[in-house]
């Protein structure tokens, strides 16, 4: 049984998202889903009972101002960072959506591998399926979704699974690495919950989650 630790919240929009992927996993028989918004319990002795972390809500919450501009607030506390870090780096898996790379530095850009502070508007596009032998991606053929596509800025080292076009220039949608002993899996895909109502993110989420947690898809 792979235990799942869902982190839901308004940031980013996804408490919505996250009620949908804690849902979806939880149909697998193989997987426990526990779904809270309660952040401290990355410096609680009870994440050690989860294999993995889905984390959607974010490292950084913008303010918006009337003027346009914009003020960045960091949504978890230091401490809870760095329990969180230490969790992964521990051997231990993380699954990383959407807002989860917006305007992030230092350590958590290091452990997710890139990060985005901006992105056209929303469009239809394509996800082509970069590497359809990974776990993560077997089973799953390229698919359209409505949806953003970040202008990331991301390390050359991790591994792309899945990308798409913009601009004559393809952007990762959803890469893997390790951090210390652990697995991170992420996907720029998310801005809304209708995204992971398609059977392919499903697909994707639930073999990303269970590669993160075991090294496997199954």
């Amino acid at each position: 049984m792979t235990d799942v630790l869902v982190i839901s919240g308004t940031n980013h929009g996804f408490a919505d998202s996250a009620a949908v992927i804690g849902g979806f996993l939880g149909d697998d028989p193989g997987i426990n889903v526990t779904l809270t918004d309660d952040k401290s319990i990355f410096t609680s002795s009870d994440l050690a009972k989860h294999d993995v972390c889905v984390l959607g809500s974010g490292f950084t919450r913008s303010e918006r101002h009337a003027d346009g501009t914009a003020t960045y607030h960091a949504e978890l506390t230091p401490e809870q960072e760095e329990g969180l870090f230490k969790f992964i780096a521990g051997g231990k898996g993380f699954v990383g959506v959407h807002g989860t790379g917006w305007w992030i530095g230092g350590k958590a850009a290091t452990m997710l591998g890139g990060h985005a502070n901006w992105h056209p508007p929303g469009l239809t596009f394509t996800v082509n399926v970069d590497d359809a032998s990974h776990p993560v991606m077997q089973g799953i053929s390229d698919f359209e979704v409505e949806d953003e596509i970040y202008m990331s800025a991301w390390d050359p080292a991790i591994h792309v699974l899945a990308s798409a076009q913009w601009a004559d220039k393809g952007h990762p949608m959803a890469w893997v690495k390790p951090y210390g002993d652990g697995r991170v899996f992420y996907t720029t895909l998310g801005h809304t919950s209708d995204t992971f109502q398609r059977s392919a993110v499903q697909q994707m989420m639930r073999q990303g989650t269970l590669w993160a947690a075991n090294g496997a898809a199954d």
